[in-house]
Parts: structure tokens; C-alpha cells; sequence
């Protein structure tokens, strides 16, 4: 596994480089940047609400790789490969990203990060309010 990731850095590099004699630079200082700021911006906005979602499936015990690959674990992928340097690896974080977007699509009424079902936790509860003692 080090030595595929390896290769996979040296082609990154190499495609970078071919990029860069081909258009110049700044295309590629430009790609890196705006690569970058867009990783960053899909894991500030989905980055809370995945970590919650996973952290509420442990606590259930719903917790499969088939569950978190199919709702919410594609998106933070996607930010981290948009984060490293590199075409290959903005191609395939923007294929997931698309795959995603087909798959889960914008709601127009609801912002809720809790709008499917398969998740909710229906708890009937009472509230005690304890008598001050004086």
C-alpha cells in the first residue's frame, strides 16, 4: 500500500509538471489554490454534520462502510483529495462529488441535515422537576 501511494504522489507530480510546461505556472498555482479553498469550503459545510451523523450511527450501532459510503462519507473524501495537490486526485474528488449530487439532491424546502428517515430516533421521555427542599 506505501508503494502504490507512492507512485500515485510521483504521477501527481509528474501531471503537474506536464500541466505546468503546457499552460504555464499560474494555471497551475491557480489549480492548487482554488482546488484547495474548495476542499476546504465542502468540509467546513459538510464537515460537522458527517461527523455528527457517524457519531449518532456508532451510538445506535448502525455503523457500516456500505451506510456511510452511500449517505455522507463521500463528500468528505472528496474535500480532503480537493485539498491535496494534485489533477488526478481533484478528478476523482469531483467525480464523487458528482456521484454524490445525483444521489442525494438538493432539497428545496427543507435545510435540515436530518431529513431522512432511516435515522430518526423516536424516545417518549417525562421531565421531572424536583422540589426545592427548604
Amino acid at each position: 500500500m506505501p508503494f502504490f501511494l507512492f507512485v500515485l504522489a510521483c504521477v501527481e507530480i509528474a501531471v503537474l509538471i506536464k500541466l505546468g510546461q503546457l499552460s504555464g505556472g499560474g494555471v497551475v498555482l491557480g489549480e492548487v489554490l482554488l482546488s484547495g479553498v474548495l476542499g476546504m469550503i465542502i468540509l467546513q459545510l459538510k464537515g460537522r454534520a458527517i461527523l455528527k451523523n457517524v457519531a449518532i450511527s456508532v451510538f445506535i450501532g448502525r455503523l457500516t462502510l456500505r451506510s456511510l459510503m452511500r449517505r455522507e462519507l463521500l463528500p468528505l473524501i472528496a474535500g480532503i483529495l480537493l485539498i491535496v495537490p494534485g489533477m488526478l486526485s481533484d478528478l476523482f474528488a469531483l467525480y464523487l462529488l458528482l456521484r454524490y449530487s445525483l444521489t442525494h439532491p438538493l432539497s428545496s424546502g427543507s435545510t435540515s441535515d436530518t431529513s431522512d428517515a432511516d435515522g430518526a430516533i423516536d424516545v417518549e421521555y417525562k421531565v421531572h422537576d424536583d422540589e426545592p427542599r427548604t
